[in-house]
């Protein structure tokens, strides 16, 4: 068990918590942690671009077409339709919550990693609040599938990638074929997000460049990783359907270049910047309350993540429009700053004290708004999968009637801690009525009350 808890002493200099009891605590938030996340992901019906990801398959036809006229995310395009299309609800919920699992595991020790310290699983804890508290929109990078598909899967591929190629940079070569292993998974990596791919790529060809000037050598593995990733960033930027795509924005494309960066600069970034305030603020006690990292190498590291987390958003300057889900990369690289800079701290020896003190606040402020966000969470989702269950009856009574026009109730959120915890509330009726073979033309009203298949569907809002 960590000693962050059993270590965690009082103004009397004794343990607040015994290595048995802080191992407890470990183990029972982490159980909640884990019975949480998959009752969500079972919670969440099917939404948005589900409907049209289902519809299109994994047949290599549509994959093709998908790819030359519309998106170049062939990884996450395709584990979208493969996961709807070909596996039942609870796997769809596991499989999504072991990515969650994996991700938070990943971060962590790629801090630890970076480092040069031994994995503190109390900081695992930490980091999976602190993805659940202040991601920019927890509900469609995390429960909602597609966006989950786009956002959590890519950031696992990408930073486990990342950590394998830090690990055999300091430990050694790998087996042939661990390395063609991670030849795949470098591919993957670079071809499933456009900002995080291209700035992870940079951070490790950065690394390796480091590695050859003290060492003074390099396993062409790493050089043979490194043209994978790029092999999968360049399948991913220069597909053709991102330039038909672009034409659906011509607003944006149509100013002028410099006037496309000061809106960027001026308006978006800082806004970009303020998503990541616990974070920042996390560090920033501890920084007044523990210091400084020890090592100029974890200060150097520190500092390098920071920076992909600014650039991370600053090259968001090519898109024209930045949903709050994509800020989420930027997060990402922060809270490997911030695994660095715990696991960097924790082991000063006797200075460690204050941080063991902090660690200990931290964690049990994040638990605590944890427990009462996803608390919220679970009531909200359950109450729109009841509601789910209304209107599938509504297109069920309506297939069986030949209607030629159905009305559905939107989804009706109970409170949430923060309103993008809950998922995305985007409606194609074309797709959802071609996913449920109906020719009848689908729409939605506004409603201002709950529902379930007790009360029915409650009439339009006036």
């Amino acid at each position: 068990m960590s000693p962050n808890f059993s270590f965690a002493e009082s103004r009397f200099g004794q343990p607040l918590f015994s290595r048995r009891s802080g191992a407890w605590a470990f183990v029972l938030f982490s159980m909640l942690a884990v019975m949480a996340t998959w009752t969500l992901y079972w919670l969440t019906p099917m939404i948005s671009d589900d409907f049209n990801y289902a519809n299109k398959g994994i047949a290599w036809t549509s994959i093709k077409q998908h790819y030359l006229q519309w998106s170049g995310r062939l990884v996450s395009d395709t584990l979208s339709s493969a996961m709807l299309n070909l596996a039942p609800g609870w796997l769809k919920a596991t499989l999504n919550t072991a990515a969650l699992l994996g991700l938070i595991t990943v971060l962590t020790a790629l801090g630890a990693q970076l480092a040069g310290r031994a994995l503190r699983p109390s900081l695992l804890l930490l980091v999976f609040t602190l993805y659940w508290l202040v991601n920019p929109n927890l509900g469609q990078t995390t429960f909602w599938l597609v966006g989950a598909a786009n956002y959590l899967w890519p950031n696992l591929f990408n930073f486990g990638f990342a950590l394998a190629f830090v690990w055999y940079l300091q430990k050694g070569r790998p087996s042939v074929v661990t390395g063609l292993a991670l030849c795949i998974l470098g591919v993957l990596a670079g071809c499933s997000n456009e900002n995080t791919g291209i700035i992870s790529w940079g951070l490790l060809a950065y690394l390796s460049l480091r590695h050859y000037q003290r060492t003074g050598s390099l396993s062409p593995w790493h050089l043979v990783w490194l043209l994978c990733m790029g092999l999968g960033i360049t399948v991913l930027v220069l597909a053709p359907g991102n330039q038909i795509r672009a034409e659906f924005f011509a607003h944006w494309y149509d100013q002028p270049l410099l006037w496309r960066i000061g809106e960027h600069f001026a308006r978006r970034f800082p806004d970009a910047i303020l998503r990541y305030w616990g974070v920042i603020l996390v560090m920033l006690v501890w920084r007044f309350a523990a210091g400084p990292a020890s090592s100029e190498s974890a200060r150097r590291a520190i500092w390098l993540l920071i920076g992909a987390s600014l650039l991370a958003n600053a090259i968001l300057v090519l898109a024209p429009n930045i949903p709050k889900r994509a800020l989420n990369g930027g997060l990402m690289y922060l809270l490997v700053a911030l695994s660095i800079y715990a696991h960097d701290l924790l082991a000063q020896g006797q200075r460690a004290i204050p941080m063991r003190r902090s660690l200990l606040v931290t964690l049990g402020v994040c638990g605590t708004l944890w427990l009462v966000s996803s608390g919220l969470m679970l009531r909200s989702y359950l109450g729109t999968w009841e509601q789910d269950q209304v209107r599938r009856a509504l297109l069920v009574d309506a297939h069986q009637h030949q209607r030629q026009h159905v009305a559905l109730p939107k989804y009706y959120f109970l409170p949430t801690l923060r309103s993008r915890d809950r998922f995305d509330m985007h409606f194609n009726p074309k797709a959802m009525a071609r996913y449920y073979g109906s020719k009848a033309v689908i729409n939605e009203y506004a409603v201002h009350q709950y529902y379930d298949l007790e009360t029915g569907a409650p009439p339009p809002a006036p």
